[in-house]
């Protein structure tokens, strides 16, 4: 009888281990769903943004640019909510590291190619903003990288839609376009921050910051006194 009993006690147990598992499987698998529909979401607002772009340049004496601005400022707000997503999921996950990286790489594409477009609609829009690029590893090649990412939200939320920051991780090697870029700027310390073609290497400050963003303003920002 007792023999039976720890028989019944191990096949509930590993019952309820199997349930959990499965469990997990599948609440992870809704996770990934969820985030490649949002990239999937993503690049289709993306190609409609390059489409609208490519539309304003064939205009003569007319400006669509403000229909088209807020359009392109909300899908960079989509993209970082999808950020956001994506890194709570990685830090709860603790299986299908391979998808995350997948979707990882996705995001940093499409981060890449919000970069280039701005340029594009900077241009054709003669919009004064300025961009940025932040190259950050990990916290121990990086101490201070959380720090780096504390101004840079601070900045961020003081300048809006005036400044764009492009968040890269200089170790996810998986996407190209990371090698290259660390490459053409010779990156080897961390931060780095790349505002338009100027090159900041370690800690930068909001003091250190500040002169350069508003000299690169055609008209100085409010927040620049």
């Amino acid at each position: 009888m007792q023999k039976t009993r720890y028989i019944v006690a191990a096949i509930i147990t590993v019952g309820i281990f199997l349930f959990g598992l499965m469990l997990g499987l599948v609440v992870e698998g809704k996770r990934i769903n969820y985030v490649q529909d949002l990239f999937q979401e993503q690049r289709a607002e993306f190609a409609s943004s390059q489409l609208q772009y490519s539309y304003v340049t064939t205009l003569e004496g007319q400006n669509a640019c403000p229909a088209i601005y807020p359009i392109f400022f909300n899908n960079l707000r989509k993209l970082d909510d999808t950020a956001n997503k994506l890194e709570s999921y990685v830090k709860d996950s603790r299986i299908n590291d391979e998808t995350f990286n997948v979707l990882k790489r996705e995001y940093t594409i499409e981060q890449l190619k919000y970069w280039l477009l701005s340029k594009q609609a900077r241009e054709a829009c003669d919009e004064d903003l300025v961009r940025v690029l932040y190259f950050f590893s990990t916290d121990s090649e990086c101490p201070n990288c959380a720090e780096q990412a504390f101004v840079l939200d601070y900045l961020k939320k003081l300048y809006g839609e005036k400044l764009l920051i492009f968040s890269l991780d200089a170790t996810f090697e998986q996407e190209p376009m990371i090698r290259i870029l660390k490459e053409q700027y010779s990156i080897t310390r961390y931060p780095t921050l790349i505002i338009e073609n100027q090159k900041l290497e370690g800690i930068s400050t909001r003091e250190d910051l500040e002169p350069i963003l508003c000299g690169l303003y055609r008209e100085p920002a409010a927040e620049c006194g």
